[in-house]
């Protein structure tokens, strides 16, 4: 007795959908899977009608974990199904390619994956490079600026010598000036005497 099953849902392919039903055949002597379209499982069993019924009851209460399926249909079929071994020798191949595409692909990604560490080698080397010179320009805006800080004392230190010889020049100016003062004053009043201009 041969049976096909219709498997239709979100999610059917690419959850092992089909090896999780290859482990179910237990007691089949004939198994096929394939998928259809985007969103079906299309399944060919042969057996017993005990076998039958007994795989029936696991596929209607048992699914992949990732799988999403909105129906299940049962009908007659009497077509030919490969047998179990030969189903598993063709499944292994097929997932021995996918293994092999992927290998391909991961090769490729690994590829890439070293051409972005080299880039991010060649980023960090300039990182470190930009670090140097940025310590270095620290340490000359250090130095800079003690000899800033040097030049604003010896200013400071110059502005106090030179308010100390103005204040100096002012005292002797002053001084000067009082004297001179006192001498004009004195020649004023001795010129007033000889005029007979004095009180």
């Amino acid at each position: 007795m041969k049976l096909k099953i219709t498997i239709a849902g979100e999610r059917v392919q690419e959850v092992g959908y089909r090896l999780h039903l290859l482990s179910l055949s237990k007691g089949l002597v004939g198994f096929e899977a394939e998928n259809v379209d985007q969103d079906k499982l299309v399944v060919y069993v042969e057996g017993d009608d005990v076998a039958l019924t007994r795989f029936r009851e696991a596929v209607e209460k048992s699914r992949p974990p990732l799988a999403k399926v909105s129906s299940t249909a049962f009908e007659p079929f009497d077509g030919f199904v490969l047998s179990i071994s030969e189903y598993r020798q063709q499944l292994s191949l097929e997932q021995l390619v996918k293994i092999a595409q992927t290998g391909l692909e991961v090769r490729g990604d690994i590829k890439e994956i070293k051409g972005d560490i080299k880039e991010i080698k060649g980023d960090i080397k300039e990182i470190k490079s930009n670090t140097e010179e940025i310590k270095q320009d620290t340490k000359d805006i250090k130095a800079d600026m003690a000899e800033v800080k040097g030049g604003l004392k010896r200013i400071s230190e110059t502005q106090d010598e030179m308010l100390s010889e103005v204040r100096g020049m002012r005292m002797d100016l002053r001084t000067y000036l009082d004297e001179r003062l006192k001498r004009l004053e004195a020649d004023v009043k001795t010129i007033k005497e000889k005029l007979g201009l004095s009180p």
